[in-house]
């Protein structure tokens, strides 16, 4: 159940070195998870069922990620015959799994007793490579929210993590930004909001909304993945992550999707910068990732809807392109990779990038898509 590296519980908590003095942050090697919608498994006859087995398939036959770690909500009333449903999808996965805490995961059960006896602790904290991902339990209280003991617990993890020169990655069930909902007024979620916006926080990522978004508040990128359970706004699936140093890209793969998978790698989609070493200063080379059952036969990218150009192979299913930064007006650009295999399916990525020669940049908020109402929650 755990990822490949160090796993801790809640410790004893003593104090970390420093923040004044941080090392330097370390280099890490690339890393791919998964990150499944909720779930909400129910019944064994529902499409959603049918959609989590499809994820746990492909997950393991075409992504072979490092780890997948579900977003929670995994059942939808914590009943014994539902955690049997989930047994069964992530019993199959291959690679490690973690799941988080969702308010259904805790229906008629405020101390999450069922999932500790399926799962284990509600929040914990592991490495992979240099990377430090911190699972929160937000479902302490009704509706949300989080005791002292975690806030506090949580403080430790990022600083300890930042004083060893590690990245951190926060994963939590409840999303900051979700529609028609009360987060920061709820108890600890003050405590928290001052470790996120004091801390050098890579990304948080979150479930609980059924649709999917990114918000970027010019300090970090807050990403919620649409539901496998009653999704909105688009068809069921799981979103791919790729980190390594500074390198933040995302895709999605909903269940109606076929052929390739592209994922562009570098440089970072507009809405994931928050400093000016995520934008392009001069050349720089575009680096690109595939997931592909059939051979790639064709690996083409384009800015601004100009001529295609070809990829450069660089390795097994990666290809690289050069961005000529020198000579693109400041401003924002895009750029789109198209991959077709050897049953002339395609895989698209296609992303904005912002180009600056004098390396300044100030990230403003953004959110995408916007998203005004809602069914669920």
């Amino acid at each position: 159940m755990t990822a490949k590296g160090e796993l801790t519980t809640p410790p004893t908590l003593t104090p970390p070195s420093p923040l004044l003095h941080r090392p330097p942050v370390m280099s890490t090697q690339p890393i791919t998870f998964v990150w499944p919608g909720d779930l909400h498994l129910e019944f064994p006859d529902r499409p959603n069922v049918k959609v989590a087995h499809w994820m746990a398939d492909e997950v393991n036959d075409l992504i072979q990620p490092d780890f997948v770690q579900f977003a929670g909500d995994n059942v939808q009333h914590a009943q014994p015959y539902e955690w049997e449903l989930f047994k069964a999808v992530w019993s199959k996965l291959k690679a490690p799994f973690h799941a988080l805490v969702g308010d259904h995961d805790a229906h008629h059960d405020p101390g999450a007793h069922a999932y500790q006896a399926q799962l284990g602790a509600t929040y914990q904290a592991y490495t992979v490579r240099g990377w430090r991902f911190i699972c929160l339990n937000t479902m302490q209280f009704k509706p949300l929210g989080m005791k002292d003991e975690q806030v506090h617990w949580f403080r430790y993890e990022v600083d300890a993590a930042l004083s060893r020169g590690e990245r951190v990655i926060v994963f939590q069930h409840h999303y900051p930004f979700q529609v028609l909902e009360d987060f920061l007024n709820q108890p600890g979620m003050a405590a928290w909001r001052e470790v996120v916006q004091t801390r050098p926080i890579t990304a948080l990522f979150a479930g609980h909304t059924h649709y999917g978004q990114i918000a970027n508040d010019c300090h970090l990128p807050y990403i919620a993945t649409r539901s496998i359970g009653d999704p909105e706004g688009g068809a069921a699936g799981y979103a791919i992550v790729h980190v390594a140093d500074e390198e933040l890209a995302i895709t999605y793969r909903s269940v109606e999707d076929r052929g390739p998978i592209a994922l562009i790698t570098n440089p970072r989609n507009l809405i994931l910068a928050t400093k000016a070493a995520h934008i392009v200063t001069g050349p720089t080379e575009c680096r690109v990732r595939a997931w592909s059952h059939s051979p790639i036969t064709s690996a083409k990218a384009r800015i601004d809807d100009g001529a295609w150009s070809d990829l450069q192979p660089a390795g097994r299913l990666a290809w690289t392109f050069r961005i000529p930064g020198e000579t693109l007006a400041k401003g924002e650009h895009s750029l789109e990779v198209l991959l077709t295999d050897s049953d002339n399916s395609e895989g698209k990525n296609r992303i904005t990038f912002l180009c600056d020669r004098t390396g300044r940049f100030n990230p403003y908020p953004m959110v995408e898509p916007v998203v005004k109402a809602t069914k669920f929650c």
